[in-house]
């Protein structure tokens, strides 16, 4: 690319791919791009925020834990660098079926963020920059973004993963200052920028939780949350290294706190201000709590660890905007804190998020090619769904550069699909949250079989290492169930209804484990698909005949109210916006496929009725 020098700038860089942001996103986006061999640079505000964990200590659970396990399948980072720096672990939901087990580990932050910036230094092809973007410009065939110190990158490609900076603020009580994170300036000639190159934004919010010193906590009144004796990992090719694990305790909300805090919801700034910019549904802040759920007698409060080398522990389901005094009363009315010590208070952030319609499934803008965007930006909350969305667009953005064939995750792929379809199809309300609620295919799409849905995209990207090992894996789970479903197999015709009925013993497990070669994570899978043989292609025929549905059309005078298994929500949506047909319907927010399984249920019945 031949680059002049501008006059007004000291110097000028470039580079085939810039990623503006270092939080999940823009680390996933920064070494996806680097790795498949694009010259790229990282700028973000602070380089000793990379990588920060400013919310949540914990990463995985329900939806998301299969997306880190996506993530890692397709060569990112997040699940290698959680099982460094775990400090507890467990597998939720091991008393349900396997397609809402997931794993869910408490991190010790500062480590976290340590490790991930180690790993940015030393990969190759990629340059880390301190610095404020404050302009995209565009020219032909290529971009130059500006940053506050007078330096010009040029670029082929551009991945802004701004998060909750741009033209953001924070507060609580009656505190308020332009800020992204507690401490840290937001980005606001940026927004301005990207305004005027033709993108819409919206306004979202969302709160954090206090932090409290441990020394302060009578933790001999509280229940301890149970850690997994030998966790999984979440990187596939990695094992539990015996590491101690720490506690996370478990406490409630109830009547005394309940009541005062109906006595001060006025205090509340979300309720004094009437801010119009929406909070996440599945991660409310207490005042939130407290007004939607008035009847409800108490509520769950996780205090977890925030690292090995810090006392501070973190308030989980505890979220607010209450003045700092107000923060300290909640707390010592909780069991277990009544002498706790405050040691940052919770606070909200509102900020500026690209109505994400504005992108491709490729996460690329349809206005500008060559521009993408990832994380919170787009409107979701979470690390794991900013760091896919990231990790997709860094390996598309990548492509782009060298002119390449992008790479699409669709629904039937898994999470990663699901996650950018849903955002990009139905937009935003309210900060997007995964749940396995919102896969229609979870059986099929499970966390333990992550690695081998991803193959097709792995080989397309020329990891070929790691292709080989997935394929060598499942060469192996697949001989090992031709092997048991012979009806001459030498264990018997009886093993496979042990299976399904979970008779068979440890003895039995460690049997088929050696005679089969397998280790537990084989093992694991191998079971699944044995007991639940008949669920799985059961579902690949829904699979089937859902995509040949999207054009029945919806009676006129349906009447939602009468349709069985339909969520209060589905219900909302569809009065509201008054679809004609299926495919319509699915694509409006808050209406998941199990909604229009149980509506194309009812439409058949009322059919054959009439």
């Amino acid at each position: 690319m031949n680059i002049k020098k501008f006059e007004n700038l000291s110097e000028v860089y470039s580079f085939d791919v810039i990623v503006i942001g270092a939080g999940h996103a823009g680390c996933e986006a920064a070494l996806a791009s680097a790795r498949i061999g694009s010259k790229t640079a990282l700028i973000t505000i602070n380089l000793d925020s990379i990588a920060l964990m400013p919310c949540n200590s914990a990463i995985g659970g329900q939806g998301r834990g299969q997306l880190v396990r996506e993530i890692d399948a397709l060569n990112g980072e997040m699940g290698k660098n959680v099982d460094k720096t775990f400090l507890s672990s467990r597998i939720l939901n091991m008393s349900k079926g396997p397609a809402l087990r997931a794993i869910r580990a408490v991190v010790d932050k500062k480590r976290y963020q340590f490790e991930m910036k180690k790993v940015l230094e030393n990969q190759e092809n990629l340059s880390i920059r301190q610095g404020i973007v404050t302009k995209i410009e565009i020219f032909p065939g290529h971009y130059k973004v500006d940053t506050n110190d007078d330096i010009g990158y040029f670029c082929k490609a551009i991945v802004i993963s701004a998060g909750t900076f741009m033209d953001a603020k924070i507060f609580w009580g009656k505190y308020e200052i332009e800020a992204g994170r507690q401490g840290e300036i937001n980005s606001k000639d940026m927004a301005t920028s990207l305004k005027k190159i033709g993108y819409r934004f919206g306004r979202l919010r969302t709160e954090t939780p206090p932090r409290v010193d441990k020394k302060t906590i009578n933790c001999s009144e509280l229940k301890i949350q149970q850690n997994d004796e030998c966790p999984e990992m979440f990187s596939f090719g990695n094992r539990y290294d015996g590491r101690k694990q720490q506690c996370t305790y478990i406490t409630y909300i109830e009547k005394n706190c309940i009541d005062y805090i109906k006595e001060n919801i006025s205090k509340s700034p979300i309720i004094e201000k009437e801010l119009s910019s929406n909070s996440p549904k599945y991660c409310p802040s207490i005042e939130d709590k407290i007004r939607r759920f008035n009847k409800k007698e108490r509520h769950l409060v996780f205090i977890q660890p925030e690292g090995l080398k810090t006392n501070e522990m973190y308030l989980h389901g505890l979220f607010t905007t209450f003045s700092e005094k107000i923060q300290e009363e909640i707390i010592h009315r909780i069991k277990g804190l009544e002498n706790a010590a405050l040691t940052r208070p919770g606070y909200g952030v509102e900020y500026d998020y690209l109505l994400p319609n504005q992108l491709k499934i490729n996460m690329e803008s349809k206005i500008h090619k060559g521009i993408f965007f990832a994380g919170q930006i787009n409107g979701s909350t979470g690390y794991e769904e900013a760091a896919a969305q990231g990790l997709i667009a860094g390996y598309n953005a990548g492509l782009r550069a060298q002119e390449k064939e992008q790479i699409i995750l669709k629904r039937e792929d898994g999470y990663i699909g699901i996650l950018i379809d849903d955002i990009i199809t139905k937009g935003i309300t309210e900060p997007y949250r995964m749940l396995t609620s919102r896969n229609e295919n979870r059986l099929l799409q499970r966390h333990d079989n992550a690695d081998f849905r991803m193959l097709k995209f792995v080989k397309m990207l020329g990891f070929n290492e790691k292709a080989v090992q997935i394929e060598a894996k499942y060469k192996k789970v697949n001989l090992a169930f031709l092997n048991i479903t012979e009806t001459s197999n030498k264990y018997g015709k009886a093993i496979l209804e042990d299976i399904k009925q979970d008779r068979i013993n440890v003895e039995g497990l460690d049997r088929l484990r050696s005679d089969l070669k397998l280790d537990d994570s084989e093992l694991g899978s191998l079971i699944i698909e044995l007991k639940y043989k008949s669920y799985l292609d059961r579902e690949k025929q829904r699979i089937s005949n859902l995509s040949s549905v999207e054009n029945t059309i919806i009676p006129d005078d349906i009447e939602y109210e009468k349709v069985k298994n339909l969520s209060n929500e589905a219900k909302e949506k569809l009065k509201k916006n008054k679809p004609q047909y299926l495919g319509q319907a699915l694509r409006l927010e808050g209406v998941r496929p199990l909604d229009i399984l149980a509506l194309l249920s009812y439409i058949k019945i009322v059919s054959r009725e009439t």
